[in-house]
């Protein structure tokens, strides 16, 4: 093929045999080092991974995840391609007495490392919740590679004088991709939504009792059911709470007992007034500090369950075939040592060994990083005082840490990455600053392009592409501050005290600005409209531009009463949940779908009229275009002008700033409750396997107040305890 092709490019006879001999040379170097170069990738790539997996669900950065992503991709992809270099590669078949090395040999000993590599991660079974779906396709995956690798082993058994050490390793590789295909299938949806189900039960024998009864009634002699006292079962509950601090175990455990409990959220299970009535009594008792530490653990907990053998590794079965693999490993490097290398190129020997200290380094240093794991230390707190002293420094190294910043005069969260067991910061978008940036004059080349791609019919794809990466660009992070955390915890844990019953449960937690307004600033009924009478998705851009508006023309305004401490935290509590609740509006649909509505359509109208009023003005500092936008009179409803054509909120959230600003110094006291409802109503709406993907991604805090929503049983649906009854024969 290299020489036809050359004939036809390059016409004469000197120039065309100098570029064959180049073609050949490099095939021939092809040859040589495809195999070994894509073996050794596959070892790179599988330690890449040992070491890097776990920072994807601590940090939120879009380079760290992708690099992650592109290795883990790689690594399967690597270890396919290698095989089947393997099984087409002639260089095989050059072995045995009558040949010149037995290099082919080592190439057949190379194929059951790649079966090894590939399914040995633990901290890595699956990169997305998705990828437990295809657990099948893994399935059949294995069954091709092991026929291919077994074809290859029996071409060569007859002559090969290293089949026993490759078939050790054959045995050995096949369990280690049969217990990542097993984890795959265990956190596969339908799998894990049937493992947190209860045992069946049928509840005491109905039929029985009604005959029993109908004997009794019939023979005159008094009889009655009589219900268990269901307060009783809650006050014993209460009791059994731990007052106090707890220690470091104590947090592991907690986590443990609830994260099996709640586990079902997952998958959307509902669950009984009684464990919500327990973990609301364990939690009502906690501080904030406390219970964030507690839910950390237990989203880690879930994390480990989705993405990782852990479930696995933990059973008697999964610790015996583990041990059983290692050892023929190490026994295959035994058999391989003692043989003769007489014949083998001395570079593929140095490979090979590689190879094999590779895949028992990987495995010792997953063991050890599983015997530090949550869920080793949470089944080791009965061992010895020497076992449990080495634990509680681990704990503590584990312990989350909040730092005090200078420039913010607040505590931030700050643990070290290696102990993070989340990004411990809030994704921020603003509306306001992004029209400002976006709002130039265009050029005619620009206007020219527009024109053209209208023509083409392709100038909406082109222009939403547009927004969604100037989206993801201009974002900023803001760290989770301990006032924060403290101020969303104190307003669950004060609605929570008011849930009696499934019902009240559901209007609290369907509330989302209502709650606060109706109950607690019930004067005022002017800010009713703008969290009732409209969509959801549109309260929330009106709100975020009336906080925007109000935060940026409070330095002008109020410049006397930014010093105090209450005023002043309630602005900056009310501006970072702001401009969270619009990234995860616009940049997190996954979580946001339940609520999202025509945000998107409504997103591009409010832009394109504040892009043409900040445009017809030139470029201003911020807090002027908001004083701009705050004189334009508002007598009559924008709707009542525009029409229902245009879906735009700008000067709706304007009349809502005045309103807002009409409270004085209360208004961010109001605001930010508010806010916390939008959060929390947020919280509710959105399914668990949406929260459980971004537990990969460097989590959210949408994620913390949705458990800790169900733990103060702040749920739309649970099913009451029913407390079983006694049949009392006599008086």
């Amino acid at each position: 093929m290299f020489q036809r092709m050359n004939w036809i490019l390059v016409p004469g006879n000197n120039h065309k045999e100098n570029i064959i001999l180049s073609y050949k040379d490099i095939k021939k170097l092809w040859d040589k080092w495809n195999i070994r170069s894509f073996v050794l990738l596959s070892l790179f790539l599988q330690i890449f991974l040992l070491f890097t997996a776990s920072l994807r669900k601590k940090t939120t950065k879009k380079w760290v995840t992708f690099t992650i992503w592109t290795a883990y991709l790689l690594a399967d992809w690597a270890a396919s391609f290698a095989v089947g270099l393997v099984f087409d590669s002639e260089e095989k078949y050059n072995s045995g007495p009558d040949k010149v090395d037995d290099t082919g040999f080592l190439l057949v000993l190379w194929a059951p490392f790649l079966l090894l590599m590939v399914g040995g991660q633990d901290g890595i079974t699956s990169f997305a919740v998705q990828d437990n779906e295809l657990w099948l396709r893994h399935l059949i995956w294995l069954i091709l590679q092991l026929s291919t690798t077994g074809f290859v082993f029996i071409q060569s058994v007859h002559q090969n004088r290293l089949w026993i050490p490759t078939l050790l390793l054959l045995l050995a590789g096949t369990i280690k991709y049969s217990e990542r295909t097993i984890a795959l299938y265990l956190a596969s949806s339908d799998s894990f939504g049937t493992s947190v189900l209860k045992e069946p039960n049928p509840g005491p024998d109905y039929e029985r009792l009604m005959r029993t009864y109908s004997h009794y009634e019939a023979s005159n002699v008094p009889v009655q059911f009589v219900l268990s006292d269901e307060k009783k079962s809650q006050d014993y509950l209460a009791c059994n709470v731990k007052e106090g601090a707890l220690t470091d175990m104590e947090y592991l455990l907690y986590a443990h007992r609830f994260a099996n409990m709640y586990r079902g959220l997952i998958v959307n299970l509902m669950f009984s007034s009684r464990e919500h009535g327990e973990s609301r009594n364990f939690f009502s008792r906690r501080d904030p500090n406390e219970t964030l530490r507690i839910l950390e653990i237990e989203l880690n907990l879930f994390y480990d369950l989705l993405h990782t053998k852990v479930v696995v590794a933990n059973s008697n079965l999964g610790q015996l075939v583990r041990c059983i693999s290692f050892g023929l490993v190490v026994a295959a490097l035994s058999l391989f040592h003692k043989e003769d290398k007489h014949g083998l190129k001395s570079f593929d020997v140095r490979l090979t060994y590689t190879l094999f200290f590779g895949v028992l380094g990987l495995d010792m240093v997953i063991y050890l990083i599983w015997m530090f794991s949550d869920w080793t230390i949470g089944s080791c707190f009965k061992s010895t005082r020497y076992v449990i002293r080495v634990l509680k420094i681990l704990l503590q190294l584990k312990k989350s840490r909040w730092m005090q910043s200078d420039h913010r005069r607040e505590e931030i969260a700050s643990t070290p990455i290696i102990s993070k067991r989340w990004s411990e910061s809030l994704s921020q978008f603003n509306f306001i600053e992004f029209c400002c940036q976006e709002s130039g004059s265009e050029s005619e080349f620009r206007i020219m392009i527009t024109k053209v791609l209208k023509y083409m019919h392709i100038k909406d794809f082109i222009e939403q592409k547009k927004i969604d990466i100037i989206l993801m660009c201009n974002g900023s992070v803001e760290p989770l501050t301990r006032k924060l955390w403290q101020f969303i915890f104190d307003e669950l844990l004060e609605k929570s005290r008011h849930v009696d019953d499934p019902e009240e449960a559901k209007r609290i937690s369907s509330a989302r600005g209502a709650w606060v307004l109706e109950d607690c600033y019930y004067e005022y009924s002017e800010l009713m409209s703008y969290v009732k009478d409209v969509a959801y998705d549109e309260s929330l851009l009106l709100w975020h531009i009336a906080t925007e508006l109000c935060y940026n023309t409070d330095e002008v305004e109020h410049s006397h009463i930014i010093l105090d401490c209450d005023y002043y935290n309630a602005r900056k509590l009310s501006k970072c949940l702001s401009d969270y609740m619009m990234y995860l509006l616009y940049q997190q649909p996954v979580l946001m779908s339940e609520v999202s509505g025509i945000a998107k359509q409504r997103f591009r109208d409010t832009l394109a009229e504040a892009q043409r009023f900040f445009s017809q003005r030139g470029r201003r500092p911020l807090a002027v275009d908001c004083e701009k936008i705050l004189e334009v009179g508002t007598r009559f409803k924008p709707a009542h002008v525009k029409g229902n054509i245009s879906k735009s909120a700008l000067f709706d959230a304007s009349t809502l700033a005045k309103e807002l600003k009409k409270l004085g110094t209360q208004k961010w006291e109001v605001t930010s409750k508010v806010w916390v409802e939008l959060l929390s109503y947020a919280a509710s709406r959105s399914r668990g396997n949406g929260h459980v993907q971004q537990l990969s991604k460097g989590g959210e805090l949408l994620t913390f107040v949705w458990l800790l929503m169900a733990h103060l049983g702040l749920r739309e649906s649970w099913v009451e305890t029913r407390i079983r009854t006694k049949l009392i024969v006599g008086k």
